[in-house]
């Protein structure tokens, strides 16, 4: 369910849809969502303050964003990872 949020490929409406239809459970599809959403919901804000904020297009890839994005990616790829281990 995280890897299907933090994935462009489906849009939300129709994972919100379908959910319930192959039984995902509340509380997983909650903090999916909740976590799944915040990189989209992050990047756009960034995008957004950039471009107020532009002069030169260096500035769009500063060190404190990149590593943003990286610890973010890391954060939520974490729980699958675990996942796979414990099995």
């Amino acid at each position: 369910m995280l890897f299907l949020r933090l994935t462009p490929t489906l849009p939300n409406t129709f994972i919100n849809v379908a959910s319930p239809i192959v039984d995902i459970p509340y509380r997983i599809f909650f903090f999916a969502t909740f976590i799944g959403l915040i990189p989209a919901a992050y990047i756009t804000v960034k995008a957004g303050i950039a471009l107020g904020e532009l002069q030169s297009v260096g500035d769009l890839y500063d060190f404190k964003s990149i590593a943003t994005l990286f610890i973010i990616g890391v954060v939520s790829v974490t729980p699958t990872l675990m996942s796979k281990t414990k099995s």
